[in-house]
């Protein structure tokens, strides 16, 4: 199983880096596009929203942090949901994040639009974990 794309929004370089080689050991995706916070993500999103849906190129899976600075995870997650219903059921959202606060992960696991919830860093297991998730096991993703 690959994904065509994967997004990752995060504002720590490292992470990104770290993220990008353990998705490439894993075969889990044709390309991944890294985007430092919120705000650009958005910016994506509204891009490819003008172009006729052939050519757009949404992700299929979108890692987002939400500790960063000027427009947070969560500043992402409502104008998405307002402005990109269109590709809610095009792309899955998890969270990969530093944050070990209860509060974060209950409301992380509550919100309608986030999928998984995972603490930083990203490591081979939870790849292969969702690689078995039958939400990534259609005809479209072999």
């Amino acid at each position: 199983m690959m994904l065509d794309m994967v997004m990752s929004v995060d504002d720590d370089s490292m992470v990104q880096m770290i993220s990008e080689i353990i998705m490439s050991d894993e075969g889990f995706c044709e390309s991944i596009v890294k985007i430092e916070d919120g705000r650009m993500a958005l910016e994506y999103f509204e891009e490819q929203s003008k172009l006729p849906i052939e050519k757009q190129k949404i992700p299929e899976l979108l890692f987002l942090d939400i500790n960063m600075p000027i427009f947070n995870g969560w500043d992402f997650l409502n104008k998405y949901d307002q402005d990109f219903k269109k590709f809610h059921d095009r792309t899955k959202i998890i969270v990969l994040t530093s944050a070990v606060d209860p509060e974060t992960e209950i409301k992380a696991e509550e919100h309608p639009l986030i999928f998984k919830y995972i603490t930083k860093p990203l490591e081979h297991k939870h790849i292969a974990e969702l690689k078995l998730d039958p939400i990534f096991q259609s005809d479209s993703h072999s």
